[in-house]
């Protein structure tokens, strides 16, 4: 594994001192720094708390759901091994084609306003069951755009669809 950030907090000044010893450059520019009151349980739950590392892991989670939209859109463009729109996604799920199924949290928000959310809900459980992966799509960034704009769910799919 890559290490993407590293998270050092302490009561003090002893993070600082800590980042002061350090050479290597690459892994001082991944470094959050937070405070805490002390090294316990709680301490940690008031690191997590600390905007700089919510920030830090919105950030994180946006890149990520950024390149599956992307990785979709490739899958698309060169060798059509994915499905869009509930219709087409619904299908690919049934026969177990789901690789990954992507959905935005506004499709699901509109399913549910819109009373389809069980069609949706049973999509989700089809491709669980056959060992896909789900991964909920933030609308409010633009690979959750993109999503919304090929209808708010999609799929990369194990093998192409003859449909």
């Amino acid at each position: 594994h890559k290490i993407k950030q590293v998270i050092i907090a302490s009561p003090a000044f002893w993070k600082e001192d800590l980042m002061k010893e350090l050479d290597d450059n690459e892994l001082r520019q991944k470094i959050i720094l937070a405070t805490c009151s002390s090294a316990t349980k709680n301490g940690i739950e008031e690191v997590i708390k600390r905007p700089e590392v919510r920030e830090a892991v919105k950030q994180e989670r946006a890149a990520k759901e950024m390149n599956k939209v992307e990785e979709l859109f490739v899958e698309i463009a060169k060798s059509n091994l994915a499905a869009y729109g509930l219709n087409e996604t619904k299908k690919a799920a049934e026969i177990g084609a789901v690789k990954e199924l992507l959905i935005t949290d506004s499709f699901i928000q509109k399913s549910r306003s819109e009373n389809f959310y069980n069609e949706v809900d049973k999509v989700m459980k089809t491709v669980d069951r056959a060992k896909g992966e789900i991964e909920i799509i933030s609308s409010e960034h633009e690979g959750g755009k993109k999503l919304d704009g090929l209808g708010g769910i999609a799929a990369i799919l194990r093998f192409k669809m003859s449909y």
